[in-house]
């Protein structure tokens, strides 16, 4: 489970759009995730990092299920309800946080390292706030995964992770 929480922190995803992927929805060849968005009906591509990347491939290892984050005991397949661990992991260490807090926090943690609010925006799923925003940015995936990396380095530096 500690690969979805730092997927979650790391992308700014949904719990409900990390937790159903599949491994169809990893292309490891272009580096890419496709997230089942609640907003889009097409869903969103998002760029897969190096880290994230590290962290799925050492899943898919382990995993004979469809799903990434499998369940045996659930009726979707996958895990629907990871709140009780992450819950006695926060009280471990003794904070207070939610698994939305992640995806807050990425939004948050990425205004540190200077990514505009629009890439922050299409990277995790939000509607885009204005006309020109809407109609008129086109950022191509390598633009995109030119901020998040950037974001996932900084993020693995503070944390002092190395890999």
């Amino acid at each position: 489970m500690a690969t979805f929480y730092i997927c979650c922190l790391l992308t700014g995803a949904r719990k409900d759009e990390f937790l159903s992927l599949t491994w169809e929805d990893l292309d490891f060849r272009w580096k890419t995730i496709h997230l089942k968005d609640k907003v889009e009906d097409n869903g969103r591509i998002i760029p897969m990092t190096k880290y994230v990347e590290k962290l799925l491939r050492d899943l898919k290892k382990t995993s004979d299920s469809s799903y990434i984050f499998s369940s045996n005991t659930s009726a979707t397949g996958y895990i629907v309800n990871p709140y009780k661990e992450f819950k006695k992991i926060c009280n471990e260490i003794d904070i207070q946080l939610t698994i939305h807090g992640l995806r807050r926090s990425f939004k948050s943690l990425a205004e540190w390292v200077d990514i505009p609010v629009g890439v922050t925006a299409q990277i995790s799923g939000h509607k885009p706030s204005a006309l020109a925003e809407k109609h008129y940015t086109v950022r191509p995936m390598d633009m995109l995964r030119g901020h998040l990396q950037k974001y996932e380095n900084w993020v693995l530096e503070q944390a002092k992770i190395s890999f």
